[in-house]
C-alpha cells in the first residue's frame, strides 16, 4: 500500500481543564498541541496531535511546529511511499524531536489504515476492539486537597489514582497516607517524576507498603540507574521507569540491570506508534510489564495510545491515558466516550 502526500495544516488545540494539572515539574490549566492534518492524492485525510512538554521531551508548541514544517515534512511531501518507506525517513531525518515525530507518525498510521480500509485498532493488530480501564490523576497539592480530589473521583467511578507527588517540603508520605485514608479501595499508583532522593525514597516506599500500593513511578532522577537498582533492589513496591525509559535502547538497559521491573511506554517520548511497538514486542518477548502511558494530550494522540493497548493487552499492564478525564468537557469532535476509568471509541457506542 502506497500514498503520496500533498498537502498538509498545522493548527493548534486547547481544550480547558475542569481544574489544574499539577505535578513536580509542572502546572497546566489545559491540554494544548500541534494538530497535523495530513492530505493524500485520494482526499483522505489522517490526523496526528502532540503536546508541548517542555519539561519531558524538551519541545515547545513552536519547537514542534518548527520541526515539522522545516524538517520532519519536507522529507514526505509529493512522493510515493509505502509506511515503512515514510517512517524509515521521519526517524532518520534529525535526533530528538521525539513529540513531532510522534505528531507525524499518527496521522501517518491514521491516514495508511484509511486507505486500507481498517479501523486503526485492526491496522495495529488487536484482534478486537475493546475498552481501556485507564488510572486517573491525582495532582499535586496539600494532603486535604489531595484527599478532596481523590473522594471527588471515587464518586464519578475512578477507582484507579495514580498520586503525584514530589512537592519537596517534606510532604510527601502525608499526601499518600491521606489519599489512602481518603479511598480505601482504590488501587494507588504513586508518581513521584525524579523527585526524591535515594534515602528519602526507601523512607517513604517502606512506609507505604503495607497500604497495598501498585507500584512506584520514577522516584529519583532518569539519569541515576545505578540509585535506582539500589533501589529496586531494596524496595518492596515495584519500581517503574518513566524518564530513565524514553528508546527502546533506553528500556534494554533499565531493565537488563535491574534498575526497574516495569517501564511507561509513551508516544511522545519513544517517538511514536513503530517505535511503541518495537518497544512493546521486546518487552513482550522478555516477560516485562509496561504501562501505556501519555503527557497531558489531546484526542487524537490518547486515542492512538488507546489502539495499541488493544492491541497489545498482555504485555500493557496499565494506563495511564486520563487526559479526557480531565477536561472540562470532551469536544464535540472527540472520539472518545468515558464511563468511570473505562475508555471508549466511537464505534462502541
Amino acid at each position: 500500500m502506497t500514498t503520496t502526500i500533498e498537502n498538509y495544516r498545522l493548527t493548534t488545540v486547547h481544550i480547558p481543564l475542569e481544574t489544574p494539572f499539577v505535578t513536580a515539574l509542572r502546572r497546566v490549566d489545559a491540554a494544548v498541541a500541534v494538530r497535523l492534518e495530513l492530505f493524500d492524492e485520494g482526499g483522505l485525510c489522517g490526523v496526528g496531535e502532540a503536546p508541548p512538554t517542555v519539561a519531558i521531551t524538551g519541545e515547545s508548541l513552536e519547537d514542534i511546529r518548527s520541526a515539522l514544517q522545516k524538517v520532519l515534512l519536507p522529507e514526505l511531501l509529493h512522493k510515493l511511499l509505502t509506511m515503512e518507506e515514510a517512517q524509515r525517513l521521519l526517524h532518520g531525518a534529525c535526533s530528538g524531536h521525539t513529540s513531532a515525530k510522534a505528531c507525524l507518525e499518527i496521522a501517518l498510521h491514521n491516514l495508511f489504515a484509511q486507505k486500507t480500509g481498517i479501523p486503526l485498532w485492526r491496522y495495529l493488530g488487536a484482534g478486537k476492539l475493546s475498552d481501556v480501564v485507564t488510572a486517573v490523576t491525582v495532582s499535586l497539592g496539600t494532603p486535604d486537597t489531595m484527599a478532596k480530589q481523590a473522594r471527588n473521583f471515587w464518586r464519578r467511578g475512578l477507582d484507579i489514582l495514580k498520586v503525584k507527588v514530589g512537592g519537596g517540603d517534606g510532604e510527601d508520605l502525608r499526601r499518600i497516607l491521606a489519599v489512602r485514608e481518603a479511598v480505601p479501595d482504590a488501587k494507588i499508583l504513586v508518581d513521584a517524576n525524579q523527585a526524591w532522593n535515594e534515602e528519602g525514597a526507601l523512607r517513604i516506599i517502606d512506609a507505604i507498603a503495607p497500604l497495598g500500593i501498585e507500584l512506584v513511578e520514577q522516584p529519583l532522577r532518569a539519569d541515576d540507574l545505578s540509585g535506582m537498582r539500589r533501589l529496586t533492589a531494596r524496595s518492596p513496591v515495584p519500581i517503574l521507569a518513566d524518564e530513565s525509559a524514553f528508546t527502546l535502547e533506553q528500556v534494554k538497559e533499565v531493565i537488563e540491570t535491574e534498575a526497574a521491573r516495569m517501564v511507561n511506554v509513551k508516544l511522545m517520548k519513544c517517538g511514536g506508534i513503530a517505535k511503541a511497538k518495537e518497544i512493546l514486542v521486546w518487552c513482550d518477548e522478555n516477560g516485562v510489564t509496561c504501562m501505556m502511558g501519555s503527557m497531558l494530550e489531546t484526542p487524537a494522540s490518547i486515542e492512538a495510545a488507546m489502539q495499541l493497548v488493544m492491541a497489545y493487552p498482555q504485555t500493557i499492564r496499565y494506563a495511564d491515558l486520563d487526559s479526557p478525564l480531565l477536561y472540562r468537557e470532551l469536544p464535540k469532535d472527540c472520539s472518545i466516550a468515558a464511563s468511570g476509568n473505562r475508555l471508549y471509541l466511537e464505534e462502541q457506542r
